[in-house]
């Protein structure tokens, strides 16, 4: 008999085939809920009520050192979606921000400093044009417990020579608007108005040559979001990570089967499939540990130069044991 766990994931099509059933994983059954990622991220911080479910690299990491007992997670290693938020910056235009990096020195709004896609930017930041978090001055937008890094503590305790600024319920789009903020994510509340004039976009071409530099440097495109699993169930049922691990790889087939738009990278439209598969590869979404333990490394020296961590993180004892050698 199957064993009955609870899963959750945001919208994904390289996820979709396994949460509508086409692929079931062997000896497990799934019992699906979608939802926003971020909501879902803070979901899993109040309660960790889920047995497999998607998780953002960076607040992992954290939640590695601030332990809590109900934050006991082991990582498979599938990565199903890229850190692609930061290529949606805005700037304002009387900021005199030209490019990337021009970005030194300015007033960077965000929703959560924690967030991986916030990692991720600053990462490409210092690697691109040697900007590092202390260079940036970061005003973080969510507010009370829906901010991941109030519920991990930074508010009280942030991260050493790092200058973070709640906005207190400021909206950061207006802010940015306004010229209060030089540049941003976008967030929640006022949509971003660009009939006045007053914001553009840093990466006209939607972050392909941003992107594309980046993978050159480094060998890789940076990854937003990991698949965890209980502690207690892998204890419990050891086979299941393999299982599960097995299933998102086929689903991630069917997915490109389906559609090969599905192995696009960009969140404002594949259309130029070939020219990303010429740069990125046909399959820009490996799983497996050996395939992103170069991205995994990174990720965890940024946490440590963001000053979110402070220890070295040893990335393959938080990889389920079985999945080790993938």
């Amino acid at each position: 008999m199957a064993i009955q766990l609870r899963g959750t994931f945001s919208l994904n099509p390289r996820v979709a085939p396994l949460v509508d059933g086409t692929v079931q994983p062997r000896g497990i059954e799934i019992t699906w809920e979608r939802g926003n990622a971020g909501d879902l991220h803070t979901m899993h911080l109040r309660d960790s009520a889920h047995d497999v479910f998607e998780f953002s690299i960076s607040n992992f990491i954290v939640t590695r050192e601030r332990p809590k007992d109900l934050w006991d997670w082991v990582m498979i290693p599938v990565y199903a979606s890229k850190a692609t938020l930061g290529l949606n910056t805005w700037v304002n235009t009387d900021a005199g921000i030209e490019g990337g990096a021009d970005l030194r020195g300015k007033k960077f709004g965000i929703p959560d400093y924690t967030m991986t896609a916030g990692l991720w930017f600053r990462a490409q930041l210092e690697v691109l044009w040697g900007i590092g978090p202390q260079d940036i001055e970061w005003y973080i937008g969510r507010q009370g417990e829906e901010s991941h890094g109030r519920q991990m503590g930074f508010e009280l305790n942030p991260p050493s020579g790092v200058t973070l600024r709640w906005t207190g319920g400021g909206d950061v789009n207006r802010m940015l608007q306004t010229g209060e903020l030089d540049a941003a994510f976008p967030a929640g509340g006022t949509a971003i108005d660009t009939s006045t004039g007053r914001v553009a976009r840093l990466f006209p071409d939607g972050g392909r040559r941003f992107m594309a530099d980046f993978k050159r440097r480094t060998g890789f495109l940076p990854v937003n979001h990991v698949v965890l699993v209980q502690r207690r169930l892998v204890e419990k049922e050891p086979w299941v990570p393999e299982a599960l691990f097995e299933a998102f790889e086929a689903a991630k087939r069917e997915a490109y089967r389906r559609d090969r738009k599905a192995a696009g990278v960009f969140l404002d439209g594949n259309d130029d499939m070939d020219w990303q598969a010429s740069v990125f590869g046909a399959d820009p979404f490996p799983y497996g540990f050996a395939a992103n333990k170069a991205m995994l490394d990174m990720a965890a020296r940024q946490s440590n130069l963001d000053g979110l961590t402070v220890t070295p993180w040893d990335v393959e004892q938080f990889v389920a044991e079985s999945l080790r050698g993938t």
